[in-house]
């Protein structure tokens, strides 16, 4: 059996002394989320443990990668849809900005916001990462009666991945052999230092991808209210 396990990056500090930034650390709150992963999931193992560039889920990852003794590859096709710069803003504006997106018309949400990035890219640039990485583990992606099947080895192997809402979404979303839509990222839609956790089944000619949990958030309850 093949285990993926994802995790989103805890809680951002987006807008400190009330501008925008746009490569946010992680506040106090997000902090104690991190050590919240690391109670979760510290005693497990992992046999590769891959992590997005970006610096709110280097952080997630780090009281983690200490307490398990690993290591990660920081992979830049993790990283989280391209938004054009809010650099400087104010909580006001940035509201606004959210507010006309999420009013386009739905054909319009495949496009890119100007100076930003295609949704459709992005899709295609999270697809082709994670079957990039697959591969690398005997992991290949097939197809059986016109539908998305893998061809795994026999083998136990267990991958962490730390990254981001909406990568997280079309990560699951591709594995259960879902077609891209412009609302994925709202579909699989997981709170700051949610988990969660899939695994191979074997069917027909090769294996499926099984979701066991989707944006568990149990370990979260010791610090109270959770936060998106």
């Amino acid at each position: 059996m093949i285990e993926i396990v994802l995790v989103r990056h805890a809680e951002p500090d987006w807008e400190p002394g009330g501008r925008a930034v746009d490569e946010p650390v992680l506040t106090g709150r997000g902090l104690r989320q991190a050590e919240c992963v690391v109670d979760a999931l510290g005693e497990e193992r992992f046999d590769h443990i891959y992590v997005s560039p970006l610096p709110r889920a280097q952080q997630t990852a780090a009281p983690l990668l200490a307490r398990l003794g690993n290591s990660a590859k920081t992979e830049p096709w993790l990283a989280e849809f391209g938004l054009p710069s809010l650099e400087g803003r104010t909580s006001e504006e940035v509201q606004r900005f959210f507010e006309r997106a999420m009013r386009r018309d739905m054909d319009q949400w495949w496009e890119a916001l100007p100076g930003g990035e295609a949704f459709r890219d992005f899709c295609a640039r999270i697809d082709g990462g994670l079957r990039e990485v697959l591969a690398r583990h005997g992991i290949q992606e097939g197809e059986d009666g016109g539908h998305r099947i893998w061809q795994a080895a026999e083998t136990d192997l267990r991958l962490l991945i730390v990254a981001h809402q909406g990568t997280n979404a079309v990560i699951v979303s591709h594995l259960l052999g879902g077609e891209p839509l412009p609302w994925t990222w709202l579909g699989f839609r997981n709170c700051h230092a949610g988990i969660s956790r899939l695994h191979t089944l074997r069917a027909a000619s090769g294996s499926i991808w099984a979701l066991d949990y989707l944006n568990r958030v149990t370990h979260l309850a010791p610090i109270g209210e959770l936060t998106y």
